[in-house]
């Protein structure tokens, strides 16, 4: 849905559900929720919300009542009940707004129809309360109980100035399309349709339009975008459906339409149409279409990234000065935080380059046209060779997507024969997990199994069923740290394993969630860790008493590595596992969560194993996420 799109949606909603009931709140799929509404016009309605990509009142049929999500069942929390009292779009972009109050209070969810959109609900205050699912943007954290922030609005071509719209043109830098599109707040579709009224050529560079054309593209944007009138209906090309519309547009003048009495009820169809459409389609048909799709957004970004980098270069003097003022300002001492509220409340014009700045120093500048993300800290040509780099990796995925396309169309063509297709299921076949991989777990240098407790009640497990006498067992002062045994077999452990156990044991710990860099664990026997509490007191679940004299190991570092290895994930401290892991990755404290860093984890080794299918078997992003310690993480080498 564009823009446009929401407009009319939110005020079709506004006529028929404000002023009536939520009810319960179901999830179809990863970003589909449907709302029960009591309408106070119409009785029951089922309101469909799809994030990035649509809203509408549907009449198709609803999911059967089961046990919700998280998501949904956070909606019935707050939201059953209540009374839907505003409806909004925000800054004409693609974000609808629901406000519902109930019980005195105020909740409001939030629906994102940009790509990689997500749904947020909020309190009172606005803070984040539950989400669809989790996302991160540059510069915003999103997470429950931060404060929801809204991106940063474009120009709105609704009330945008002659004035303002001929200094940006003269300033955008593109051709006029692009220009429209890229700073207007519009899709391709409008950017076109406005071009089309106005009856200037698109491809136009906009710097070059003269004062006339500048004012009929203004004109053209009024009678776009101030039009409230209502016409919806699909717009067919040779019978196939190509776009959805709440009025007319002269772009698809001459196409076959079919008209609806409601917006819903036009994209309902459209959407319904479109999903069946895909269904009935032949699946390595609808493979090689991703694929093929996929290779050219690779070439694409390749060719854009190296763009951007010969920019930087070109502009050498521009960004030199530019990170020259940011680095002496951090060098009196100013955060780069501090850095950004003088810049972004200074008012001076020259300041306006800096678009944003986050505290980890990445700015977003708009030099000549052209928006670049630097990082303040590193040099004009360590930024330009970021680029180089990022286009190198587009390189490489887009070579891996055209070999992936060349199997795939020789399955289609019939090449690949039975004897291949049981050889790939042969390989990709799971092999059967051992007892200890449900704990935290790895082989020392020396050969030694060291295993560890996830959680309380592994923990528990751990010293019911698998600590002997014989054994050595590690554990640290501060809680939330696994119960780390090293099973010794009866022979005599070397320091080198003791000290990759005890890395271990500080790894798992809350001293990684603190984003310390070391910490202290202390090593006993298997026989001093016991379960009977002294007279009078009592033992959590998880906990355990230690009678007898303790080793301690004194700051100890932390640091984990991940690695493929004899057709297996494994895990552990990084002496135990990068000499035996290929490819493999070493992990540090840091800013990403365990969802994060796991699929940036996947996408290197997707660079240096072929084979998707037998990745994803043996090292899928889910896998992943058991190896990694509780808290922000983050890659230290590859």
């Amino acid at each position: 849905m564009s823009n446009v799109d929401v407009a009319a949606m939110v005020d079709e909603l506004r006529d028929r559900t404000l002023g009536g009931f939520l009810g319960k709140a179901y999830q179809q799929s990863s970003d589909r929720i449907w709302l029960a509404v009591q309408s106070p016009a119409e009785g029951r309605l089922d309101l469909l919300l799809e994030a990035g990509k649509r809203v509408h009142i549907t009449r198709r049929e609803r999911p059967a009542s089961k046990t919700p999500p998280q998501f949904p069942t956070m909606l019935r929390s707050h939201l059953s009940g209540g009374r839907i009292v505003d409806i909004r779009q925000h800054d004409f972009d693609r974000v609808l707004e629901i406000a519902v109050e109930r019980g005195g209070g105020r909740s409001y969810l939030i629906v994102e129809l940009f790509p990689k959109g997500s749904m947020v609900l909020l309190n009172e205050s606005r803070t984040i309360q539950s989400m669809l699912r989790k996302m991160i943007y540059r510069g915003r954290k999103m997470a429950a109980g931060e404060k929801y922030l809204y991106h940063p609005g474009q120009l709105d071509p609704r009330t945008i100035s002659l004035q303002e719209l001929s200094s940006w043109l003269a300033t955008a830098g593109q051709d006029l399309v692009r220009s429209l599109v890229r700073g207007l707040n519009m899709g391709g579709t409008y950017g076109e349709e406005v071009c089309l009224r106005a009856g200037v050529d698109k491809n136009k560079p906009a710097a070059e339009l003269d004062a006339e054309e500048v004012g009929r593209v203004h004109q053209a944007l009024q009678d776009v975008f101030t039009d409230r009138s209502l016409d919806p209906h699909i717009v067919f090309h040779e019978g196939k459906p190509i776009d959805v519309l709440p009025r007319p547009l002269k772009l698809y003048e001459g196409l076959e339409l079919k008209r609806f009495a409601t917006f819903s009820e036009a994209l309902d169809d459209f959407f319904v149409d479109s999903e069946v459409q895909a269904s009935v389609q032949d699946p390595l048909d609808r493979r090689i279409e991703m694929q093929r799709r996929a290779v050219e957004e690779f070439e694409a970004q390749e060719r854009a990234l190296i763009k951007k980098g010969e920019a930087v270069y070109q502009m050498y003097g521009q960004i030199e000065r530019l990170l020259k003022v940011v680095s002496d300002a951090k060098a009196r001492g100013f955060s780069y935080n501090q850095i950004w509220e003088k810049i972004s409340g200074s008012g001076i014009p020259s300041a306006k380059v800096i678009l944003s700045l986050d505290g980890l120093g990445e700015m977003r500048v708009l030099l000549e046209g052209a928006e670049l993300d630097l990082n303040a800290a590193l040099s004009v040509a360590q930024n330009a060779q970021r680029y180089y780099e990022r286009a190198k990796e587009m390189g490489r995925k887009a070579a891996g997507a055209r070999e992936a396309l060349a199997i795939t169309e020789e399955l289609r063509a019939g090449i690949a024969g039975p004897k291949k297709a049981r050889a790939h299921a042969h390989a990709t076949r799971r092999r059967k997990p051992k007892w200890f991989e449900r704990f935290r777990w790895f082989y020392s240098s020396d050969g030694f199994l060291v295993i560890g407790g996830r959680d309380a009640e592994s923990n528990e497990e751990i010293y019911a069923k698998y600590l002997e006498r014989r054994d050595l067992a590690l554990h640290t002062d501060a809680p939330g740290a696994p119960l780390t045994v090293i099973k010794t077999e009866g022979e005599e452990v070397p320091n080198r394993t003791i000290l990759e156990a005890a890395q271990f044991a500080v790894s798992y710990s809350s001293v990684w969630k603190a984003g310390l860099a070391a910490g202290d664990c202390y090593l006993i026997k298997g026989d001093q860790v016991t379960k009977t509490p002294e007279h009078g007191e009592f033992l959590k679940k998880g906990a355990f008493v230690i009678r007898g004299e303790r080793r301690y190991l004194r700051d100890v570092g932390v640091g984990i590595a991940v690695g493929i290895a004899e057709g297996m994930l494994i895990g552990g401290p990084v002496s135990a596992v990068k000499p035996k892991a290929e490819p493999v990755v070493e992990i540090e404290p840091g800013e990403f969560n365990a969802d994060d860093l796991a699929k940036r984890i996947y996408r290197y080794f997707t660079d240096v194993v072929e084979d998707r299918a037998y990745l994803k078997s043996i090292a899928s992003i889910d896998q992943i996420i058991q190896f990694l310690p509780p808290g922000g993480s983050r890659i230290a080498k590859v």
